[in-house]
């Protein structure tokens, strides 16, 4: 099987319902077209355009009248969303989804891992998330990552670089990149002749991604393990990330993890100084970008955990 029914449920977002179709997104309740916002952008949420299907918040729904094949449900507030979908779609293969470390609740995320088929998460170095996340272990447990558009952005986003390094910036109450003044201090006072940016452009994905892309290098000093969307996006526009412990930046630019100051201020240096190693990195990340968080390679990793569960696996 090719293609199935898909849908992605959520209690926790704000973002209203939506469907996807042709590479389009429109809203479920009028149908109005929503594919020049952020959404085909965003990791999380992009999921639905791998099978033309659905994204519902379960918030605020409205239920397809679809027979859904699949169900992934990111049921982390209130549990009995869950019984709401067994009820509306019986024939439906529900498996349990984390979406966001923020709001945990272990007694709700345990309920979801008892009561699916199976249980997914998207982080590929992280080996204890369960413990961590305060959860037993799933019986049946999978790794799907995130998905990315990387057509869309490389068509969209793709421009000349220049030699200057991007100063991304975690800066709230959980996350912060606090050792980057440090480096670029060094990297500023240095002979190395490159240029330092920083954003200061409007609040919004698109436009962030503009104000980076043709930066070269970017620095983060991020010491969060979860996530690394802002890697994955690098990597497909060439951009090399430098430094943070994220999951996918551990993936992707395995040579340039970590938070020391005189570790990456010397990674920079080889950077910029080597061009062989530069290309080096900049190769590994595209291609294992590629074959693990495109489109493609996410589908194929969803209609196999479809057909394990459909065979009784």
């Amino acid at each position: 099987m090719n293609n199935i029914k898909f849908a992605i449920v959520t209690d926790n977002s704000n973002e209203p319902s939506y469907y996807c179709k042709d590479d389009g997104y429109f809203r479920v309740d009028n149908h109005e077209d929503v594919t020049s916002t952020d959404l085909p952008f965003a990791a999380f949420w992009t999921y639905p355009a791998l099978f033309d299907g659905y994204y519902i918040n379960l918030k605020n729904p409205i239920y397809p009248d679809i027979q859904f094949d699949i169900i992934f449900a990111a049921i982390e507030c209130d549990i009995k969303y869950l019984d709401v979908l067994r009820t509306l779609y019986p024939n439906a293969i529900i498996v349990g989804m984390y979406k966001e470390y923020w709001n945990n609740d272990s007694s709700v995320r345990n309920y979801v891992i008892e009561n699916t088929d199976a249980y997914i998460q998207p982080y590929l170095t992280i080996d204890d998330i369960y413990r961590r996340l305060g959860c037993s272990e799933p019986k049946k447990s999978y790794v799907i990552p995130q998905p990315i558009n990387h057509k869309l952005l490389r068509e969209k986003y793709t421009t000349e670089k220049r030699d200057v390094i991007f100063n991304y910036q975690k800066k709230t109450s959980r996350r912060e990149s606090t050792n980057n003044e440090l480096i670029l201090k060094q990297i500023s006072e240095s002979e190395l002749g490159l240029g330092i940016v920083n954003y200061t452009g409007i609040r919004g994905l698109q436009p962030f991604i503009k104000g980076w892309s043709d930066c070269k290098y970017m620095l983060s000093t991020d010491e969060f393990i979860f996530g690394g969307v802002q890697s994955v996006q690098c990597a497909v526009l060439d951009t090399i990330m430098v430094g943070g412990n994220n999951d996918n930046h551990r993936v992707l630019f395995p040579e340039l993890v970590g938070t020391n100051v005189d570790f990456l201020v010397s990674k920079i240096k080889q950077l910029k100084s080597d061009s062989e190693y530069r290309n080096k990195v900049q190769s590994y990340a595209y291609e294992t970008c590629i074959n693990t968080f495109s489109y493609d390679a996410v589908r194929e990793q969803i209609l196999n955990l479809y057909n394990d569960l459909t065979n009784g696996n």
